[in-house]
């Protein structure tokens, strides 16, 4: 990192209080306590919009995921493609060039925009969609993309529980995939919603996650800034500037898989895709940027 990076990004841990967490070889930090995010306004949610949902969820991001009315304006494509710096569609495209027509895959946590109603229809009937969020209002969303497609199925659960991924007695995913998602959640959270989503694909099955990547190249502008905002809204995404994401496996089971990334926007996102090889063999191939 750039002394000026450095610099954003102690600044921005100035006020979290950071525990050492030990998996495997790997030494990382867990967030044991966070600023809420400013955005978030004291206000009445109905119990239906709050009931079991964990409680960083409603700290950090109420503004945005949990109040209904804000999540009516949010879910829109343009804003998802100004969120991501206009990369959205690219790693959109990411995910879909991974789905079969007639394959059984699960995307793990609603994401606003148009990647729910785009997967289910590339998946088409003959195949198996399913998606599972753990806020209400999330689901509900999810529902009303999907309502038109009956091989698709929505699931109101905990990713990180491993059930609610793959329920007992299922046959396993051909894919399973998270779009923006592990940055979001606390690191004790990543290690259980990754092997969970590790265990849930068949032999020669895939993983897919979309998420952010850095620091990001010198010559990018977000380099500098996101830190900031990361910490003002996003308190756990600074994680995915200094841990990879097979980081956050079990060790045994990430020897099972075949790993590969490939980063966009400036080192800013990354794809990192695990394929369920049959002889365990460890690799990992890295790709470098590519212009959009």
């Amino acid at each position: 990192m750039s002394m000026l990076t450095r610099l954003a990004f102690q600044m921005c841990l100035r006020n979290t209080k950071l525990t050492p967490m030990v998996n495997g070889p790997f030494q990382v930090l867990k967030t044991s306590t966070v600023t809420s995010s400013p955005l978030v306004r004291p206000e009445e949610v109905g119990a239906r919009f709050t009931n079991d949902v964990p409680s960083y969820m409603t700290d950090i991001y109420t503004w945005a995921y949990v109040n209904p009315t804000n999540v009516r304006l949010l879910d829109n494509q343009y804003v998802v493609d100004t969120i991501l710096f206009f990369n959205a569609r690219v790693l959109e495209r990411e995910v879909l060039s991974r789905l079969e027509p007639g394959c059984k895959a699960i995307q793990v946590g609603h994401t606003h925009g148009r990647l729910v109603p785009h997967a289910a229809k590339k998946i088409g009937p003959k195949g198996d969609f399913s998606v599972v969020d753990v806020v209400p209002i999330q689901a509900d969303h999810a529902q009303e993309k999907v309502q038109d497609f009956p091989w698709c199925k929505v699931r109101l659960g905990d990713a990180c529980v491993a059930e609610n991924i793959l329920p007992k007695g299922e046959v396993p995913y051909d894919v399973a995939y998270a779009f923006m998602i592990l940055h979001e959640v606390p690191d004790d959270r990543k290690y259980q919603i990754v092997n969970n989503m590790l265990r849930s694909v068949r032999e020669g099955g895939r993983v897919v996650w979309v998420e952010y990547h850095g620091p990001p190249y010198w010559y990018n502008p977000t380099r500098y800034f996101m830190p900031f905002v990361f910490n003002w809204l996003e308190p756990f995404a600074l994680r995915m500037w200094d841990t990879e994401i097979e980081a956050f496996a079990d060790e045994d089971l990430k020897k099972q898989f075949t790993w590969s990334k490939t980063v966009y926007g400036g080192n800013l996102y990354q794809v990192v895709v695990a394929e369920n090889r049959q002889v365990p063999k460890p690799s990992f191939v890295v790709v470098h940027d590519v212009e959009i």
